[in-house]
């Protein structure tokens, strides 16, 4: 089992070239599978454009570095489609309130747990007390860019049999361990908090006048810059502020 906070920020280095690659910088979660669909690798020319290492190539996530059989396997975004479209509906899954289907808000997804296939496994919620838990991944109905969606306990979700559960009377009960309290704050930083960290002179000169091919919103829905319009600082920063800098960079004429 890997946490994303073991995965992020791992070297990716590529087996035949026995070189370092660049480091990964964030993950493209399918949503409708509940899985990981690539690592977002960052292999210091983010001002070209974001770069993809695809999970079905990854041969390897260990505890230092995470392996790859060539550079061939990092791709552009545009090279691939289907991972374009994950990465545009940006669901991070890290984040998002936890909602039950009857409408009880649950608390706040910290981190996710993924197995060795790149299923996620597990989400670790904090409540509002501060208290996190560790909620199957058997039991989400849905993974949303701003909540996920889970079943209450008595809706019989149906999970494998060793996935902690036990019945009481007529129905299944979810046996949930939870580990001592952490705060959200002791978390790894988000994507946008990495690209601020990450965003350099370089990066600012090369897109500082560009013109956007597209219209770039925030998830809510608020104006980042226009079709045609200039790309400025302040369009730099609302950019990063909103977590929506790979999509501005890939959004240039």
């Amino acid at each position: 089992m890997k946490k994303s906070t073991d995965i992020i920020g791992l070297p990716v280095i590529g087996i035949a070239e026995g070189t370092e690659l660049g480091t990964v910088k964030d993950m493209v979660i399918n949503a409708s599978t509940g899985s990981l669909a690539a690592l977002i690798v960052d292999d210091g020319k983010w001002y070209l454009g974001a770069k993809l290492l695809p999970f079905a190539t990854v041969a390897g996530i260990g505890e230092t570095v995470v392996t790859t059989e060539s550079s061939r396997n990092i791709v552009p975004v545009s090279a691939v489609p289907e991972l374009e479209k994950l990465l545009a509906a940006n669901v991070k899954v890290v984040g998002t309130k936890v909602l039950a289907k009857s409408g009880r808000i649950i608390g706040t997804v910290i981190e996710v747990i993924f197995d060795a296939s790149g299923k996620i496994a597990a989400c670790e919620i904090e409540d509002a007390g501060g208290k996190v838990t560790q909620f199957p991944a058997q039991r989400v109905i849905t993974y949303g860019p701003q909540v996920t969606v889970v079943a209450e306990i008595d809706e019989r979700v149906p999970e494998p049999a060793n996935a902690g559960t036990k019945l009481a009377g007529a129905r299944e009960e979810v046996v949930v361990q939870e580990p001592p309290a952490v705060s959200a704050t002791a978390r790894a930083p988000a994507m946008d908090e990495e690209i601020a960290k990450k965003f350099d002179e370089r990066q600012r000169k090369f897109l500082l006048g560009k013109k956007a091919s597209r219209r770039i919103e925030t998830d809510s829905g608020l104006l980042i810059v226009e079709q045609g319009g200039e790309i400025t600082e302040e369009v730099l920063q609302k950019a990063k502020l909103a977590g929506k800098f790979v999509e501005l960079s890939m959004s240039i004429q």
